[in-house]
């Protein structure tokens, strides 16, 4: 009789720093009736991922489940997939950080489920042809990624039914591929779909092997999913009918057949993904137009014999599509060189104690989702985000302790790998971070004392999706994400405002006096100057404790020099301007230096404005408006207990509004609140050669109980 082999695996993963009711769901909805389906099911094999994270919360709250799982294993039908234990994207971090996440994960499986780990999920399937030495040198011997991977080869989809072999160096790693027919039908289409197409492969000598290996919250946490795959008894009647031709069919882990099968041959994959991230790692413009060719070849009924041959992006395009993203990512490389830059033996024992917590904090910080954009929220949204700083921050605090950085610590480095240094400041329990190539605006404002980034914002970028929003309706979700066009709000193209600068501090506006606060908040206006991302020359006098940028450009198309001075304290900023008219004509302007506060929410009751210390009448972060007679704006965050105060007694007005994106996630596109802006303005006119002086400052105040009752 004709056999064939399928391999049928998931992927559990929830990010570093998620909502606890969002965890909570995933496993009510996903991984707890998963597991109760296939306990009924003893001769059907799973092959089974579950990421450190997910794994660090389910022994926080369900060590029961992870035991299911560990009986599951040990009755013999299911294997556990190993990984970077915080689940990180393994081609952008360093050899030693891959290895060593790898050999983690790797010991968590054999203390915990009592299984020796032979393969790995590789995170987001990003490959790279470099990585088959560290995988293999972490003692993995076969890994999984799309069939699109394979396909970019010239092999056919007829070829893909096995492991392949490759190497690097001499190192060897066998690569199993995924079948995409089977991650679009399955859970959304009838089991008998999945049957039909495995007996194409099925042989005498039953050699072929085809699989289909995808994300685990596709059974039930997508939308509309719950109800097919457990009310409706998808998975149940999926597994039945494997059971039912279990005489041809025969289910098996990747272990089992990697086994007892050679390679198919041997490979040298490209750099790649699943076919999606090629679209989605493309600037919108690509975007859209990689979007209309692959609409127009499935409208040609093409899409099978050209999708080999479009190539899109690939992952590590996010790191220049996104400033944001790769700030984060060079950061955490930069935190990554600095602890392993650090000879334990040298330490006493209570810092290799300190140290080993730091690396803990490191790897936490490589969790892949805020680093990235597609279907899923992701970098869009800022509690993932804050949740990397918060370990980004943590793991330098300590490093600052055990390098005993002084008070005051400067240092120039070219942090974000764009060719041009930034300066990195250090006051105690402030961390700071200056561009004087773009404009010397701050770009970094962190609190290491409560691991928050003050600049964790996110600017407003124009997206490929973003076309479709105008035609999203609201009815609800259901079937593969990919397919959905649903809107959780109406007008949000009303919201489709682009950023022409990074919304960070110290951004130096000049505007023309006629621009009003609309214009302005939706950056439809001029820049009558080329100050704001100019290049700026500097001088540090550390014993003044002050950096002083210059820079000579124009303003309304005439000669003139800013001097911005920034001098630290261990909780303040104080920034003096001098504004000189070098020309030879009379110039007149508004200037506004812009502060950014991410607080995470826009309409928390614990987080608002203070006008001069007193609470505005709408005072949410998501409000917007012009204040007058007005010396200083203050953001409170009640939540981490600290107030951000911006001082500016000769302001003629301070404007005020929120930063809110429109994207995409799983469920439709949603507004999110990404950081709340004050700009204090100053209306400027000066005679040639005049100069006008303005002093401001950014005060950090830790708040108790008591000073909280005073607002």
């Amino acid at each position: 009789m004709k056999t064939v082999n399928f391999i049928f695996g998931i992927h559990n993963h929830q990010p570093v720093g998620n909502f606890d009711f969002v965890m909570e769901h995933a496993y009510r909805h996903s991984y707890l009736p998963f597991v109760e389906v296939i306990e009924e099911f003893p001769n059907i094999a799973i092959s089974i991922h579950l990421s450190g994270c997910l794994l660090e919360w389910l022994e926080d709250h369900y060590p029961d489940y992870l035991d299911r799982i560990a009986g599951l294993v040990q009755r013999g039908n299911v294997e556990i997939l190993s990984g970077g234990f915080f689940e990180p994207v393994l081609a952008v971090i360093s050899d030693v950080d891959k290895i060593g996440q790898i050999q983690m994960m790797n010991d968590y499986i054999r203390k915990r489920f009592g299984y020796e780990p032979k393969g790995l999920w590789l995170t987001e399937r990003v490959w790279e042809p470099y990585l088959a030495k560290p995988i293999a040198e972490a003692g993995i011997k076969y890994i999984t990624v799309d069939d699109y991977h394979f396909l970019g080869t010239g092999k056919q989809e007829r070829d893909l039914t096995g492991h392949f072999i490759t190497e690097e160096q001499g190192k060897t790693l066998s690569i199993f591929p995924i079948s995409q027919k089977l991650r679009y039908a399955i859970p959304f289409k009838d089991p008998q779909e999945t049957i039909d197409y495995l007996r194409q492969y099925a042989t005498e000598d039953g050699s072929n092997a085809i699989v289909m290996t995808d994300d685990g919250e596709k059974f039930g946490v997508w939308p509309g999913t719950y109800e097919t795959v457990f009310e409706k008894n998808w998975l149940r009647d999926f597994l039945e009918i494997l059971d039912q031709n279990s005489d041809w069919i025969k289910t098996c882990t990747f272990s089992d057949y990697y086994v007892d099968h050679s390679p198919k041959g041997r490979i040298y994959l490209p750099t790649a993904s699943y076919f999606e991230m090629s679209e989605w790692s493309l600037p919108w413009e690509a975007g859209e137009n990689f979007d209309n060719l692959v609409r127009e070849f499935e409208h040609q009924e093409r899409s099978e014999e050209v999708k080999p041959f479009i190539k899109g992006g690939i992952w590590r395009n996010f790191l220049f599509k996104y400033d944001e993203s790769n700030w984060m990512q060079k950061k955490m490389q930069h935190l990554s060189d600095r602890y392993h830059r650090i000879d334990p033996k040298s330490l006493t024992s209570a810092k290799r104690k300190d140290l080993k917590i730091a690396r803990e904090h490191l790897w936490r910080s490589m969790c892949n989702c805020a680093y990235w954009h597609g279907i899923f929220g992701g970098l869009y949204l800022p509690h993932l985000r804050h949740a990397i700083y918060k370990e980004l921050l943590s793991c330098e605090a300590i490093l600052n302790k055990i390098e005993q950085r002084s008070r005051l610590y400067i240092e120039k480095l070219d942090v974000d790998a764009d060719g041009d240094e930034e300066i990195l400041i250090t006051v105690d329990n402030l961390h700071m971070a200056f561009a004087p190539h773009r404009g010397a605006m701050m770009t970094e404002f962190s609190l290491l004392d409560k691991s928050y980034n003050v600049l964790n914002s996110l600017k407003r970028y124009k997206e490929a999706y973003h076309r479709k929003v105008t035609e999203a309706g609201r009815e609800s979700a259901s079937g593969s994400i990919h397919d959905n066009v649903i809107a959780k709000e109406e007008g949000l193209e009303n919201f489709l405002k682009y950023d022409k600068y990074p919304r960070k501090n110290l951004l130096d506006h000049i505007i023309n006096p006629s621009v009003t606060l609309e214009q302005f908040r939706n950056c439809e206006y001029y820049e009558d100057s080329d100050f704001i991302q100019g290049k700026y020359s500097y001088k540090i006098d550390k014993k003044r404790r002050s950096i002083t940028f210059t820079r000579d450009g124009w303003v309304n198309w005439q000669a003139f020099r800013i001097e911005k001075e920034v001098t630290f304290d261990t909780i303040s900023v104080k920034i003096r301007y001098r504004l000189t008219n070098t020309g030879d004509k009379k110039n007149q302007f508004c200037f506004g230096p812009e502060f950014n506060f991410a607080m995470l929410g826009g309409n928390s009751p614990d987080r608002y404005y203070l006008a001069d210390s007193i609470r505005l009448k709408e005072s949410a972060l998501n409000s917007n408006g012009a204040l007058t007679n007005t010396k200083s704006m203050s953001v409170v965050n009640e939540w981490d207990k600290f107030k951000l105060t911006v001082t500016a007694d000769n302001a003629d007005r301070f404007w005020y509004f929120p930063i809110e994106t429109v994207s995409l996630s799983e469920s439709g596109f949603e507004r999110v609140y990404q950081s709340s802006v004050i700009v204090p303005l100053f209306d400027v006119e000066l005679k040639p050669g005049e100069t006008s002086e303005i002093q401001l400052e950014l005060q950090v105040d830790n708040l108790c109980e008591s000073s909280l009752d005073k607002v």
